[in-house]
Parts: structure tokens; C-alpha cells; sequence
């Protein structure tokens, strides 16, 4: 069980010029592109950049998460969060990445924790 990488989202109404910054300031080009729920994602360096893809409310969700934790066994974390968070905010779904699932913390932080597919 480990978290691979911790990566920050940044939901933005203004997707093309949003991923253009953080090319800029990262030094990086974009590594993912990928598109579920009614939005579309972008991953430069640590940094994912999701924009909506018609109706902004498919960013409620998104906009609600702190951080994405990138781990190698997701089976292995939800058994132990699936009881002890404060709320399941999705459950584990299969989305375009990967698998995952989105809960609040007994901290309060909301964290969707994901697996990405073997060939990311």
C-alpha cells in the first residue's frame, strides 16, 4: 500500500490559458489528457487542470477536492476509509484515468484517492 504521488487539482472556467500557465511555470508539458463526468482534465507536472465541458456544474465535485492521492492499491484504501471518513463523497467508479473514489477526511479534507490504469 503507498501513495505514488500527490497531485493538486485546479479547477478553472478558463481551461485552454489555465494549462498554458502552468506549462509555463512548471517548466513541463501536459503528460495526461483525459475527459469523464462532464469535464475534461489536463495533468502538467503535479498539477491537474480541469476545465467543464458544457454545464460548469460537472465541476462541483472537483472543485470541492484538496488533493488527488495517486497510490498503487486502491482496494487497500478503501477498505480502511469506507468506514472511517467523515462522508463517502463517490464511491469507487471506474472514470477514463482509471479507478478511484472521493471522500472527506476525518480532517475534513476531501481527497480522491486513484489508480490509474496499467498503461499510464
Amino acid at each position: 500500500m503507498e501513495i505514488k504521488s500527490v497531485v493538486l487539482p485546479v479547477v478553472t472556467d478558463n481551461f485552454e490559458q489555465t494549462v498554458e500557465f502552468y506549462k509555463k511555470v512548471s517548466g513541463s508539458e501536459v503528460s495526461l489528457t483525459a475527459a469523464h463526468d462532464g469535464y475534461k482534465l489536463s495533468q502538467v507536472d503535479r498539477f491537474v487542470i480541469l476545465g467543464a465541458l458544457g454545464d460548469p456544474k460537472a465541476l462541483e465535485i472537483p472543485s470541492l477536492v484538496n488533493a488527488i492521492f495517486v497510490v498503487d492499491d486502491l482496494a487497500a484504501y478503501w477498505s480502511i476509509l469506507k468506514d472511517h471518513c467523515r462522508s463517502v463523497i463517490i464511491p469507487v467508479n471506474r472514470v477514463s484515468t482509471g479507478t478511484r473514489f472521493i471522500v472527506e477526511q476525518l480532517d475534513g479534507k476531501v481527497i480522491e484517492y486513484l489508480q490509474l490504469n496499467e498503461s499510464q
